[in-house]
């Protein structure tokens, strides 16, 4: 049989043989060469594909890290003045002070919050002072601290820190007038202390610790500032912490005392040593105060707070004031970190 190919060639095939065969052969090998072409050339253009998304993925990487490397934080706006210890601030008005830098943002939330606290009181008709004393820094808060209130009853705490320092045997032979004079406020233990003792030879302590005139009255009890008591509180922590074994004695009395809104707002976090004293004679009077003032062991940023101010039986008042001061002092404490 003779077949022609489509170049005209000629191929013959004997009738004893598979033609058909042959001839599909012939022609796979015509048509392989153009299929193996078209096949390469559809790998080069995938593999090209694949290599440009690759390419241009991994050209993007860069792109992205210098437009990262752009947006850097602005550094924290920091308030700073020089410092000057809370207890020698010449200051009438409310007053922040810290050993560092403090950040700007934190500044102005603890001074908003403690202007609104000052507020809330006078919009009730109160006037109210303050002095937060950190005893590790120096550093602190204040708020009217050289107006003078009447003491009331928050004068027991330094008189019988006195009297057990100078008469060390007093612990013993007086604990009961102590505990109630301190625990309970009970006027007529603490005259029996004063009876005993006297007020001469107190108000020449209480002059001297606190730099400036602190003496009873007549009635004895006698006017106060927040900068001058707590100075005589400044007294009451090194004696409490010195390890002595008669201050052991009668410190705890001076935990959980009565109407103390400092214990009653902050003596489930800290250990705390306060007084309060209260006394009402008439709205306008001078004798009418709700007063607290002690020691709060914060870690290692202990603190002596005191607080005076006019609104009798007020607790509520103070309790938002000393929650107030307690977060503006742990605040202050975070700059550190």
């Amino acid at each position: 049989m003779i077949i022609k190919d489509s170049e005209n060639k000629v191929h013959r095939y004997s009738n004893k043989t598979n033609w058909k065969s042959k001839r599909r052969n012939e022609i796979l090998r015509q048509i392989f060469p153009a299929v193996a072409v078209a096949a390469i050339a559809v790998i080069l253009v995938a593999l090209s594909v694949v290599q440009k998304k690759e390419t241009g993925e991994t050209s993007a990487e860069p792109v992205a890290e210098s437009e990262m490397a752009e947006v850097t934080e602005a550094p924290e706006e920091l308030v700073e003045e020089p410092f000057v210890n809370i207890l020698d601030k010449n200051n009438y008005e409310l007053s922040v002070t810290w050993d560092g830098a403090v950040k700007k943002d934190d500044w102005e939330v603890i001074q908003a919050g403690l202007e609104q606290q000052i507020s809330m009181a006078s919009a009730e008709g109160y006037s109210i002072a303050f002095l937060l004393y950190d005893l590790e820094t120096g550093g602190g808060i204040s708020y009217h601290p050289d107006v003078k209130y009447y003491s009331a009853s928050a004068i027991k705490a330094p008189y019988v820190a006195w009297m057990v320092q100078t008469y060390p045997e007093t612990a013993e032979e007086f604990y009961t007038e102590i505990e109630n004079a301190i625990v309970w406020s009970s006027n007529e233990d603490y005259f029996t202390l004063i009876n005993n003792f006297g007020k001469t030879e107190f108000n020449d302590w209480a002059a001297e610790t606190a730099g400036e005139d602190v003496s009873l009255s007549e009635g004895s009890f006698g006017p106060v500032t927040c900068r001058n008591f707590t100075r005589l509180w400044m007294n009451i922590y090194d004696y409490f912490t010195a390890g002595n074994s008669t201050a052991e004695m009668i410190r705890d009395l001076y935990s959980g005392t009565e109407e103390s809104a400092i214990y009653e707002t902050l003596g489930t976090k800290y250990t705390v040593y306060s007084k309060a004293g209260w006394s009402f004679e008439g709205e306008d009077s001078y004798y009418t105060v709700q007063n607290d003032a002690g020691i709060v062991m914060k870690g290692s940023h202990p603190y002596i707070l005191t607080i005076l101010s006019d609104a009798y039986e007020n607790l509520d008042l103070l309790g938002s004031v000393v929650e107030e001061l307690d977060m503006a002092h742990t605040k202050l404490i975070s700059q550190e970190n």
